[in-house]
């Protein structure tokens, strides 16, 4: 007898194992009224949405050490379940902090990962969205993407590339809410969600369909391209490159074995909100990590997290764009600018072993007036064009005002 209630209760519990069926509270918004409630959902089917609010209070820069603990009230985490199983974790904020600690993939992320901006234009109503593709999983907040996880490309630590992949190969069945008491939870059939949902959304993906020829995002450029020209750091996180993901948007360099590496002139700004970001990405178009740049902080993902040198910061611009130059060769990663090395790190062990694929590279968050030079060695994508697809003018504001152009170092 005690074995028999033993199973029913297992197969109540999870049912969703054997029906694949939908909690019917998910099927409208649910309000959360408890630290943990659990619901069945076969994610691969529906998009879990969260509708939360942003705190009257909150600190965007808090202490963090030993002694003082942060008061995480922007706090969310939802946990996976295949059968009874946790395969997974999600953990993120309604805020978005200077220092990037943001968005969470237990199984894939080996540190927080930084959100785009501040989600959903810093509104107090927030409509959250997690989706499960088959190749990654997405976080957008008013249907702006803010985090993108690759299941093939977890973070080269505690075994995380195979537990990301693990994730990406199990059949979640069950989620449980966990710190939302107050938020409202429900799902949406993953058809529905796939469909355009404003006009502005419906333009942009027409922007880069392709024909016969190739794409038609833009006309073909006038006359042969020539090396040295000075380009546009074109933005890859747009719906017309899907967020990062289209090879059209990349530019193929082997950069572990360049000597030229990647020159580039920007602004360097102070803090994690506007960095100087470059993705990079295997000879298939995978996106391997980012490497960020600013005068607070200098970051590759998964391997470097560190605070800008100080003769790093004393050789930058005093006003205007920096030129500095980024190299890869031999697996060392360096910043010079005029010439001089002011930072280096060799990559080692697990970072030397993931990055020494990188053959690509895009830029990431970077507005039209950031430009890179583009040498000899280096074969720009389809869509990356002196206008980024029409996206920026013909001609950066400092050629349209007469302003000096500042030489490459």
């Amino acid at each position: 007898m005690k074995t028999y209630m033993i199973a029913l209760i297992w197969l109540l519990t999870f049912r969703t194992v054997l029906t694949g069926n939908l909690d019917p509270a998910l099927s409208d918004w649910t309000l959360i009224t408890s630290r943990f409630m659990s619901f069945d959902l076969p994610i691969r089917k529906y998009v879990l949405q969260v509708k939360s609010s942003l705190p009257e209070d909150y600190d965007t820069n808090p202490v963090y050490n030993e002694t003082v603990r942060v008061d995480k009230s922007t706090t969310m985490m939802v946990e996976l379940y295949d059968g009874p199983t946790r395969v997974g974790r999600l953990t993120w904020n309604s805020i978005h902090y200077q220092r990037g600690y943001d968005v969470y993939t237990e199984e894939c992320n080996n540190f927080y990962v930084s959100y785009r901006n501040f989600p959903c234009g810093g509104r107090e109503q927030q409509i959250w969205a997690w989706k499960f593709n088959r190749d990654n999983v997405e976080l957008s907040c008013d249907d702006e993407v803010q985090y993108s996880q690759y299941f093939s490309r977890g973070d080269p630590f505690r075994n995380l590339r195979e537990k990301c992949r693990d994730l990406g190969r199990a059949q979640i069945s069950r989620v449980a809410v966990r710190f939302m008491e107050g938020a409202y939870v429900r799902a949406v059939p993953m058809e529905i969600v796939q469909e355009p949902t404003t006009m502005e959304f419906r333009v942009a993906t027409t922007f880069a369909t392709t024909g016969p020829t190739g794409p038609t995002s833009s006309p073909p450029l006038p006359g042969p391209l020539s090396f040295n020209q000075d380009f546009p750091t074109c933005n890859c996180w747009t719906p017309e490159c899907n967020y990062c993901s289209k090879i059209e948007c990349t530019v193929k360099q082997d950069l572990i074995n360049s000597n030229l590496g990647i020159s580039v002139r920007s602004t360097l700004h102070w803090g994690k909100k506007k960095l100087n970001s470059i993705v990079f990405y295997d000879e298939k178009g995978r996106i391997l990590g980012r490497f960020q740049l600013g005068l607070s902080g200098i970051y590759l993902t998964g391997c470097i997290r560190c605070q800008t040198p100080s003769k790093l910061r004393r050789a930058r611009a005093p006003i205007g764009l920096t030129s500095w130059v980024l190299s890869l060769r031999n697996l060392v990663l360096q910043i010079k600018i005029n010439e001089e090395v002011l930072f280096e790190r060799k990559l080692r062990g697990e970072c030397a072993y993931h990055y020494r694929a990188v053959r690509r590279f895009a830029f990431d968050g970077m507005n039209c007036e950031n430009r890179f030079l583009l040498q000899s060695d280096m074969e720009i994508g389809d869509m990356m064009t002196p206008t980024c697809s029409d996206s920026c003018p013909a001609f950066s504001l400092a050629d349209m005002f007469g302003v000096q152009r500042m030489p490459f170092s």
